[in-house]
């Protein structure tokens, strides 16, 4: 099935074996994805972001996950992170809609999502104890 249903637009190169390692870093990924607002990728860019955003929030969420696990139940930081984890999952989940637009949405989505997963990230990180 293409990337973005419905608007005859495959993604360009997009199979079903898994792609060598994306050449766009996740700080790139993430200022095209929420600078989508004031330009239009073309549809073989933007499927190459979404998938660079989709595989980061793929391998991040779990661990964030895990680390705020590790914190005490009432630590305002583990709430913050759980919470980001569970947002990224819910855009992941949705998926994009019918159309460039939609899949436009869908990656600005992802990339906000892809942010906060990495803020909660390094603020794990940077506070490694207590509250």
């Amino acid at each position: 099935m293409p990337p973005f249903p419905r608007t005859a637009q495959t993604g360009g190169g997009i199979t079903l074996t898994p792609a060598e390692s994306s050449l766009v870093s996740i700080g790139q990924a993430l200022r095209e994805a929420t600078d989508m607002q004031t330009w239009l990728p073309e549809p073989a860019r933007l499927s190459e972001v979404t998938e660079r955003l989709l595989r980061y929030i793929g391998e991040t969420a779990p661990a964030v996950e895990a680390a705020a696990g590790a914190r005490p139940v009432d630590c305002l930081v583990r709430r913050a992170a759980l919470a980001a984890v569970q947002e990224a999952r819910q855009r992941v989940e949705v998926g994009p809609g019918n159309g460039y637009a939609s899949a436009i949405a869908f990656a600005r989505g992802l990339g906000k999502a892809a942010g906060e997963l990495l803020h909660q990230q390094r603020r794990l990180q940077r506070n490694g104890g207590g509250r």
